[in-house]
């Protein structure tokens, strides 16, 4: 949660100073709760997380649920932080040696059919080889 602040006062020269700060609030405990979940708890990650493993024996897997940056927007209208229908990917896998981004990204596509068919609205994806990800 982001906080702003403004101040405004008059100065002995007679003119108005602003001021401004930025406080980042600590999460909530509700906050990191959530992020500590197991995958049990959390299906949709569970079965992203599984199908990628198994599909691409990647290198480097990470997953991120962003639903709660989208509350309420399209693809999450209910607002529920916890809607499972926004992630980012990055992944690193041997599987895509000699294959250009989007063939890549189908192959990730093809492997979560069901999840996008069950609902996952977005999915920003960083496919890279290893050499790449090396670089």
């Amino acid at each position: 949660r982001v906080e702003w602040a403004f101040t405004f006062s008059d100065n002995p020269a007679g003119f108005w100073k602003m001021g401004c700060s930025l406080q980042l609030a600590a999460p909530s405990p509700f906050m990191l709760l959530r992020r500590a979940m197991s995958t049990a708890m959390r299906p949709i990650y569970g079965r992203i997380q599984a199908k990628l493993t198994e599909g691409l024996q990647p290198m480097t897997l990470v997953i991120k649920d962003e639903s709660f940056k989208h509350a309420g927007h399209s693809g999450n209208p209910s607002g529920d932080p916890d809607a499972e229908t926004h992630f980012k990917v990055e992944v690193v896998s041997a599987h895509f040696e000699g294959k250009m981004p989007v063939a890549r990204h189908r192959m990730v596509y093809a492997l979560l059919d069901t999840e996008i068919k069950d609902g996952l609205h977005a999915l920003s994806l960083k496919t890279k080889t290893p050499a790449e990800a090396d670089k």
